[in-house]
């Protein structure tokens, strides 16, 4: 049986009228009590597979679950069972048998949940969905995790109905999307309560118990893309998208402070960072994949661009905070306070927008509804001047959709023609599929993106042929080209894991690490300029940043030079 849900989190001030949304006259309410099992060294969690024994009401179900298609499927078997008693036997013959006979130690209780859940079915015009609220907690040992979360599931029909009832929900009672399923969590928290157990011989349990509990929240880093060599580029940029995305969520619900809020504060800078980090992963798979894959439509596209812009005003104060004011008061610069504006978002508010928390649920519907399938590319007369409209680039001016492609133009002539004739000509082409297949090899999705990485490195290598030194922004844009051909090398390495680009990818870090370094002095600069007038002292701040801009530059034309003007694939 596979399931399809959207989960979404309800904050604190939502509760009580979410809560009140699904518990209408046709509603029913539920107790419901869970046990997950799972090895000592969490071999199902590894597997990404999950069994559980609950008890819904009085009726005892054993529940395994595996990954489906996307991000919001899942493959679930469901046995009714006579009391609390796990019997793998019933998966013999399923996809689940593999994995279970190959576990290496039994299987224990690992966490439980203890929830309410309050559901009714809902019937939209593409389907009948369940919206269901639950509230209580995940359990490990004598750690605990608040629950508080609606779930619009797929009864029937096509999985954009739970899309557009749950963004009208989000926007309504603004929830937040949270890809965390209750066994991610329950998993996460059940290794934080075993290690905090065996620590409690030691002589510093408090110690372990603090580092347990920030291992929890702590920031989602990059992970290698799952992407195969008989992938289509349609779908590899799909998988890419999906990592991306999983990466932006799971660093934005500690900022968005989810479970946590009015608890304790676990959203960091590094937070940020991670977050802004997937975001430009994402945005630079999308120009890798540009000419050869269908893209999410240019206004979910742009958006892209306005949150990363406003997460960025954050992170820049933060780097500033942290690494250049310390560096100003060491070299004799008074210490400045400057006054809070109220105008500035802080990372929580940002990420708990509407907004914000909209587009992710935007981008996720991209990568469930999207035909996994390459846009057609356009004939040898027609390449230089059309494109599939799916796959245009984000730069392309909006006067130039407009214009007629030779396509375009004679579809148009068509059109003119008398009644009669458009009739008689409506019937569909006559195509002849030829006994022997043609001998033209196919280009392979390997070979695209060595075309494209190739190009991206020569205009970084020629960068200045037609750039201005003098002018700081053009080191900004070769520093975002070079940042772009990091996250690029990022995929082919996935595609084609015998690369050997250590070399290259080793010049090209050192390069975007000197570079970063002249893009903070130069925010640096930029900020402390604006205030010379309200704050005298900040003309210390100017001069020694000046100063010390032009070094970065000299080193930033040194590691340019060491870059080869080709990549040897």
């Amino acid at each position: 049986m596979s399931e399809q849900e959207l989960k979404l989190h309800v904050p604190i001030h939502a509760q009580k009228t979410v809560e009140k949304a699904v518990r209408t006259a046709r509603a029913e309410e539920l107790p419901l009590r869970a046990m997950y099992f799972d090895t000592p060294a969490r071999e199902l969690a590894k597997a990404k597979v999950a069994i559980r024994l609950r008890l819904e009401g009085t009726q005892w179900v054993q529940t395994l679950k595996m990954p489906g298609n996307n991000a919001i499927s899942k493959l679930e078997l469901n046995h009714d069972r006579p009391g609390p008693i796990l019997d793998l036997s019933l998966y013999v013959g399923t996809p689940a048998q593999a994995v279970l006979t190959n576990l290496d130690n039994p299987l224990e209780l690992r966490y439980e949940t203890d929830v309410v859940r309050v559901f009714r079915k809902h019937r939209v015009a593409k389907g009948i969905i369940e919206i269901a609220y639950d509230r209580g907690v995940i359990r490990s040992g004598d750690l605990e995790l608040p629950v508080s979360e609606v779930e619009f599931e797929l009864q029937n029909g096509s999985p954009e109905a739970i899309f557009e009832v749950g963004l009208r929900w989000l926007e309504k009672y603004k929830l937040q999307l949270d890809l965390r399923s209750k066994s991610h969590r329950g998993d996460a928290l059940a290794t934080a309560a075993q290690n905090i157990k065996q620590a409690k011989t030691s002589t510093s349990p408090q110690i372990v118990r603090t580092s347990e509990i920030d291992r929890f929240w702590a920031p989602r880093k990059a992970r290698p893309y799952q992407i195969n060599k008989n992938q289509n580029a349609t779908q590899a940029l799909i998988a890419t998208t999906e990592e991306c995305l999983e990466q932006i969520c799971l660093n934005a619900g500690p900022l968005a402070e989810i479970d946590t809020l009015g608890v304790v504060s676990v959203g960091r800078p590094e937070h940020v960072h991670q977050l802004r980090i997937g975001m430009r992963r994402l945005a630079s798979n999308w120009k890798l994949f540009g000419k050869i894959a269908t893209l999410p439509e240019p206004e979910l596209r742009a958006e892209l661009k306005i949150h990363l812009g406003h997460f960025g005003a954050t992170r820049d104060l933060d780097v500033m905070l942290e690494t250049i004011v310390p560096k100003l008061e060491a070299a004799g610069m008074p210490h400045i306070q400057f006054e809070q504006h109220e105008s500035v978002r802080t990372a929580q508010e940002i990420a708990q927008s509407v907004a914000f928390q909209s587009w992710l649920v935007k981008l996720l519907k991209w990568t469930v509804l999207t035909p996994a399938i390459d846009p057609i590319p356009a004939t040898d007369e027609a390449a230089e001047v059309t494109e599939a409209p799916a796959a245009m680039d984000m730069a392309i001016d909006v006067e130039d959709v407009d214009k007629h492609t030779p396509l375009q133009e004679s579809t148009t002539k068509a059109a003119e023609k008398s009644p009669k004739e458009n009739t008689a000509n409506s019937q569909p082409p006559l195509l002849i599929i030829p006994l022997i297949p043609s001998t033209q090899p196919k280009v392979t999705l390997r070979k695209q993106l060595e075309a494209q990485l190739n190009k991206w490195n020569k205009d970084i290598v020629n960068h200045w042929k037609t750039e201005d030194k003098n002018d700081i922004e053009a080191y900004h844009d070769l520093r975002k080209k070079i940042k772009r051909m990091r996250y690029g090398l990022n995929v082919y390495e996935a595609l084609h894991t015998d690369s050997n680009l250590g070399f290259y990818v080793k010049r090209l870090a050192t390069a975007q690490e000197t570079f970063g370094i002249l893009n903070d002095y130069s925010t640096a600069h930029t900020f402390y300029r604006q205030y010379t007038d309200a704050y005298p002292e900040t003309w210390f701040a100017v001069g020694w940043l000046s100063a010390n801009l032009e070094t970065c530059k000299k080193h930033a034309d040194e590691a340019l030079k060491e870059l080869p003007k080709r990549i040897k694939f």
